[in-house]
């Protein structure tokens, strides 16, 4: 269920109004031989004024008059004042001087007007610190105040929270996420932050956040696409570069009814060609099952000599170019000792890169107890430890990884956050070493839901867990497709496999993921649509969902967390 909340978020601004307590800064500050950087507009029977904090300052005097007077005088210790009961359609000169300081604003000014607020040209969103976003913005005017809107959706009012109302003349502010949503919007969630900055000439001193256009309150915003990432804590640790990929394959039998160019037999060489094009050291792959390639084959008792389709993509890639190996070969062997149990999700290495310690199989089923519904098969996924290779001979920093697949469909929201909750704590199991520090855990999957609009989504468990998310960097590509092809183009036999690509007007929603736990080292993020002049390159078109590509660095254990 969608959460709407109207929050207070904690403002940092050089801008800020009168009243605020404390000596303000900003990044751009001011140097005491340059002039100061002065803004003033005018709006109903108001003038306000916003300015550059001056280092060394101990306060402010503002002067001001009508025309080009200068013969009225107030102190501050803020950067932004409101100057009131000015007359609507007089015209008012302003300029400030730093105290204790030898710096002058020219001289500005402004016509005090009752009309609608005029437009703002542009506006500009960065990280800026941990759960930290700096947002800056060009023109608008004729009005009393403006304040920075935020949330999950481009309208803002999913997990929405903004800054107080400021002085008009203010033209950029640091909004500091709320702790309630950090783990849903904050750092290390990799989902964006949008931000609209609105403008208002009413008199009303308890005017609400709105989130549309209103005549009769003189309320104005700016148009939905600005967003940002919630800034993190610098990354200094000493890591090991891991390039890290998870791709949803689509199962030979969801994909049986398909054009003949879009089933298994003709997708494996494309699913191939681009683990190799891209050649991750890591691959967690989603819906190579368990599934028999001839669905009549029948096993002799004691004999798997049914070809099964994770089988053909082991084979593959171990005739590669690059081989790469399956961290648990036996897969058809597990499923025949569980009933009612298949695998859906394995990792695959590259050999010359990674070596596996251990490895084995994760059942859900056993995992959740009786969350898990007794209708519904056991979808098993896969889990191992690894040493990276040191070409010297010696070994490499060790970390565990996990590949699994949630539950698809709406009514699966419960049975999601139970598998992720549990398989999560059996991780932090198989982590915790003896000397009491816990190894780096990469988790990788198909999580069919997306944390910043569903509460029940897979990612929001595991960043209540302590992981973190790959994507929240910086460096990230294609945020304006979604991982799993459906919405992204048109075109083509069968919708999952569009031919012509039409990315989505904003950064969109996503279920594929890479999380990071007790190594919180992300670095570059790639959505790895494969495209060409517009269209599905069909060369590497081998699935409906897009594989997912992280460097990420592995760090030393960490100490365990208790419980």
């Amino acid at each position: 269920m969608r959460h709407r909340r109207s929050l207070s978020a904690v403002l940092v601004t050089a801008l800020a109004a009168v009243g605020i307590a404390g000596s303000l800064s900003t990044a751009h500050a001011a140097t005491p031989s340059a002039p100061i950087a002065l803004s003033v507009v005018g709006g109903d029977a108001q003038i306000s004024a916003a300015w550059t904090a001056v280092p060394g300052a101990t306060g402010y005097a503002v002067r001001w008059g009508t025309g080009t007077r200068l013969d009225r005088t107030l102190t501050t210790r803020s950067t932004s004042v409101r100057l009131p009961r000015a007359v609507n359609g007089r015209t008012y000169s302003v300029r400030v001087s730093a105290r204790g300081v030898s710096a002058t604003s020219p001289r500005r000014t402004a016509r005090a007007a009752q009309w609608m607020p005029t437009r703002i040209t542009s506006v500009r969103a960065v990280p800026a610190g941990p759960d930290r976003i700096a947002v800056s913005w060009t023109g608008g005017g004729q009005a009393r105040s403006v304040k920075v809107l935020a949330g999950a959706d481009t309208t803002t009012d999913i997990h929405h929270f903004s800054t107080p109302w400021m002085p008009a003349a203010v033209h950029s502010a640091v909004l500091t996420v709320p702790r309630s949503l950090r783990g849903v919007i904050g750092a290390g969630t990799g989902n964006v932050v949008f931000v609209k900055v609105a403008q208002t000439n009413s008199r009303r001193a308890d005017l609400p956040d709105g989130y549309r256009y209103s005549a009769a309150d003189k309320y104005t915003l700016t148009p939905s696409g600005t967003w940002s990432l919630a800034g993190m804590a610098a990354d200094t640790a000493p890591t090991t570069s891991l390039s890290v990929a998870t791709w949803n394959v689509q199962s030979v039998t969801a994909s049986a009814g398909y054009a003949p160019q879009n089933r298994w037999d003709q997708r494996l060489p494309k699913v191939v060609a681009n683990i190799e094009a891209h050649a991750p050291a890591l691959l967690g792959v989603q819906e190579l099952t368990t599934a028999r390639i001839v669905p009549d084959c029948l096993n002799p008792s004691g004999k798997l000599q049914c070809v099964e389709q994770y089988q053909t993509l082991q084979r593959a890639l171990a005739q590669a170019p690059v081989p790469y190996a399956i961290a648990r070969p036996d897969a058809n062997a597990w499923v025949y000792a569980h009933a009612n149990s298949y695998v859906d999700s394995e990792l695959f290495y590259d050999p010359a890169k990674l070596a596996v310690d251990e490895a084995g199989f994760i059942s859900p089923r056993d995992l959740t107890g009786s969350a898990w519904p007794s209708s519904m098969g056991n979808e098993a996924g896969s889990w191992a430890r690894f040493h990276f290779v040191d070409p010297s001979g010696g070994q490499g920093r060790s970390f565990f990884a996990v590949s699994i697949h949630l539950p698809v469909g709406d009514d699966n929201g419960r049975v999601r956050k139970a598998e992720a909750t549990a398989i999560a704590r059996f991780m932090d199991a198989k982590a915790r070493q003896r000397d009491g520090t816990a190894l780096p855990i990469v988790f990788v999957g198909d999580f069919n839901s997306y944390g910043a609009l569903q509460d029940d989504a897979g990612d929001l468990q595991l960043l209540a867990d302590g992981y973190i998310d790959s994507a929240a960097t910086a460096d990230r590509t294609n945020l304006d497709l979604s991982t799993d092809n459906f919405s992204n183009g048109r075109g083509g036999v069968d919708a999952d496999y569009p031919v012509d690509v039409v990315r989505h007007p904003y950064p969109t929603s996503r279920i594929d993921y890479i999380m990071l736990k007790n190594s919180p080292h992300p670095g570059s993020y790639r959505n790895l649509a494969p495209i060409v002049d517009g269209r599905f390159d069909q060369r590497y078109q081998g699935s409906d969902h897009n594989m997912q590509l992280a460097v990420v660095g592995i760090g030393d254990p960490i100490p365990a967390a208790a419980g």
